[in-house]
């Protein structure tokens, strides 16, 4: 065994009984419990095949987003601007719709994976840090939308990028499938994969190691600036236009909410992609629940902002203890 997998198999174990907690196994307890709440609430109208689908297309291109961000978070990163991104590229990709589909497509993606890969290069070669660093690219992707678009909405003349259904289920929901598909398989089935870890577990090791982290942070930025256009084409195709004020929509709390609610360590090094879909999942199904039982969206913000805070400090003191050690 290699010296850098030691090191990411010594970080999976130290992962201590907050991980043990949130394991992919207590997940899925805690999704089919709440699934089963809202079948009764919904007087069995719930786990119906319809329904399953509808709630899979509408928390799509926040998958999608948080697939992003979940590797970020892994070299225990942050990305605040993905909204904004999203935003940019969606703007971006219906002003030049006049050049065709797939030259507008590539386009909206090449703007999303250059804001992402300008925000690696800030973190990993100008040592800004991340917090920072996607602030700043924040307000410049967001104040770009509004510039191009001149604060209007753009709408798909051509009706291009509407979804379209793939025996039965929405293209939203298959894109967003594929998307997590390939962040699993490079997290987790490739030496980047190790290297995301690696990175996030401790930086210094992995250097020493041989890991080249400079290249490892640029591209998981890069991937999340791409999945922040794969969402904005999802906003397009679900909605038929776009505009700038969708930044505000997709704010931090709806990337980071289903990765650190599906147990993916905020300290980096532990967690991963498949915990994230469930945690995607748990969100839809308890802001299902609270919609079922008339709670306001407001008081529905408050209650996801709890969990993450909970979460959270869970974390914080398990890192204390480690660090006691």
């Amino acid at each position: 065994m290699t010296e850098l997998q030691h090191t990411v198999t010594a970080e999976t174990r130290s992962r201590g009984p907050i991980l043990d907690l949130l394991s992919r196994s207590t997940l899925l307890i805690i999704l089919l419990v709440l699934a089963i709440v809202a079948h009764f609430l919904s007087k069995g109208t719930f786990l119906t095949s319809r329904n399953i689908i509808n709630v899979l297309t509408q928390y799509s291109i926040l998958g999608v987003l948080a697939v992003g961000q979940t590797l970020i978070i892994l070299t225990a990163g942050i990305d605040l601007s993905l909204g904004s991104i999203m935003a940019l590229s969606a703007v971006v990709t219906l002003s030049v719709q006049g050049l065709g589909f797939l030259p507008s497509l590539l386009i909206g993606f090449a703007v999303g994976a250059s804001a992402g890969m300008l925000n690696g290069l800030l973190v990993a070669i100008g040592r800004v840090p991340p917090f920072i660093a996607t602030l700043g690219m924040m307000q410049v992707a967001l104040g770009l939308a509004y510039v191009i678009s001149r604060g209007f909405s753009i709408n798909d003349r051509g009706g291009h990028f509407a979804q379209f259904k793939v025996l039965g289920v929405s293209s939203l929901v298959w894109i967003w499938a594929l998307v997590a598909l390939l962040a699993w398989f490079i997290s987790r089935r490739t030496r980047y994969g190790s290297y995301i870890y690696a990175v996030g577990g401790n930086p210094r090791t992995a250097k020493i190691s041989g890991v080249p982290v400079t290249r490892v942070l640029v591209f998981v930025y890069a991937f999340a600036g791409l999945c922040a256009a794969i969402g904005a084409v999802l906003y397009i195709g679900r909605f038929g236009n776009a505009e700038p004020t969708i930044g505000r929509i997709a704010l931090l709390s709806m990337s980071m909410a289903p990765v650190v609610v599906g147990g993916t360590s905020l300290f980096g090094g532990s967690g991963g992609i498949g915990k994230t879909i469930v945690g995607v999942l748990i969100l839809g199904v308890l802001n299902n629940i609270m919609t079922l039982i008339g709670v306001p969206a407001n008081p529905q913000q408050v209650v996801q902002g709890t969990i993450i805070l909970l979460v959270v400090y869970m974390f914080a003191r398990q890192e204390r203890r480690k660090q006691l050690r």
